[in-house]
């Protein structure tokens, strides 16, 4: 895929894997929205990767946070054209959990994802293009 030119939002993109996302996508030409829920750790990354890069702290399993990262981009960079669902928790350790705990793990590493699909795909299939990436680790396999 090309990605030189292209205006990315990366989840959970304030250190590990989200972290690495942002910068081959910036040493690819791509403009990011770096986004974590510790603002402090995303707006790190962003300043290391310069002008391509924007860092916005927030919470992704809500929609508004997420409607804020879209309108982010667009208003620094113009529409979104992928979109990294990076961002995930770990939930509980098994069937002792807690309806919080697998409450909280369904709302990051499931509705979050469709709250930005619902939020993106419309204007995609408009314009005929655009990408959703969701991150799985051996972890989220496993359970």
């Amino acid at each position: 895929m090309e990605i030189a030119g292209k205006v990315a939002i990366v989840t959970g993109a304030g250190a590990g894997i989200g972290a690495a996302l942002a910068y081959r996508l910036v040493a690819g030409d791509a403009r990011v929205v770096v986004a974590d829920l510790d603002g402090d750790s995303a707006a790190k990354v962003a300043a290391d990767l310069g002008d391509h890069a924007i860092a916005v702290g927030g919470d992704v399993a809500d929609e508004q946070v997420v409607a804020e990262l879209i309108a982010t981009a667009e208003r620094e960079f113009g529409p979104v054209d992928l979109y990294f669902a990076n961002a995930g928790i770990g939930g509980g350790p098994g069937l002792d959990s807690t309806e919080a705990q697998w409450a909280n793990t369904i709302e990051v590493n499931v509705m979050a994802h469709v709250r930005a699909a619902k939020l993106l795909v419309p204007g995609w299939l408009e314009r005929g293009s655009g990408y959703f990436v969701s991150t799985a680790s051996a972890a989220g396999l496993l359970t």
